[in-house]
């Protein structure tokens, strides 16, 4: 349990960082306040992409071993 929280920490923050970068800088550009408009939307979006890849992580591990025939561990 311990590690599929910290996995969906590092997931949701990771991928929230980058996200959240890119789409605010192909929406308003990147400027002088670029940093400040990016890390107002990294903020939002880790709120909602952690708690997330905590809950669907497990799941989606669960749908990819069914599709590539593994058993589960």
């Amino acid at each position: 349990m311990l590690l599929q929280i910290t996995t969906g920490i590092i997931i949701g923050t990771g991928m929230s960082f980058f996200m959240s970068g890119i789409i605010t800088g192909v929406n308003t550009g990147v400027d002088s306040d670029f940093f400040m408009r990016w890390m107002k939307a990294w903020g939002i979006a880790w709120l909602i992409a952690t708690p997330l890849a905590v809950v669907i992580g497990p799941m989606a591990r669960k749908l990819a071993l069914r599709i590539i025939g593994q058993p589960k561990n």
